[in-house]
């Protein structure tokens, strides 16, 4: 007598619903990772860079977070080569052809892109806290939405300022007393 063991995936299709926004959101961290490390790179304002610089390193800190959820979810680590690589290799056709220094229009430009990004992980990481089968991850859903909305607040106020002549975060140019 032989007996044949199969292997049970215990994965449903709201699990790999659930899966598949985490592939999503890791592919939207990436992004924003390479995104703000470009521009960090390229704005001349030090404040700017600095700004940039932070916000990486901030969505390398969310990508590790999803991918942890990731494999505690899946039982394996997500394989970064099977993530939406057209997505992926679109969205770096934003990115400017030369790696010259930018100016004041062009860095504002890049903070309104980054704000409707920021948007745009604020509502999935939202909508997918709300589904009745997010379970254990609506918590790292929530934290993320949140750590988005103060991207986005950051990046708003940083538009704002530039868009008052330039300056940054209430620097103002210092002026000559009579």
């Amino acid at each position: 007598m032989v007996i044949i063991f199969y292997r049970v995936n215990r994965m449903n299709e709201n699990d790999l619903k659930i899966l598949d926004i985490f592939k999503e959101a890791i592919s939207i961290e990436i992004y924003g990772m390479e995104y703000y490390s470009i521009f960090g790179e390229l704005v001349e304002d030090e404040n700017a860079k600095s700004l940039f610089k932070g916000l990486a390193r901030d969505e390398g800190e969310h990508r590790e977070h999803l991918e942890k959820e990731y494999k505690k979810l899946s039982g394996k680590p997500v394989d970064i080569r099977i993530l939406d690589k057209e997505s992926r290799d679109k969205a770096r056709q934003i990115f400017p052809e030369s790696m010259e220094p930018l100016g004041i229009e062009e860095t504002k430009d890049i903070l309104k892109l980054g704000i409707r990004t920021e948007e745009r992980s604020i509502e999935l990481y939202s909508n997918s806290a709300k589904r009745k089968d997010a379970g254990t991850s609506r918590e790292l859903f929530l934290k993320l939405a949140g750590f988005e909305e103060q991207h986005k607040i950051f990046l708003e106020e940083a538009l704002y300022y530039y868009e008052q002549g330039g300056s940054w975060y209430g620097y103002s140019p210092p002026t000559l007393e009579g």
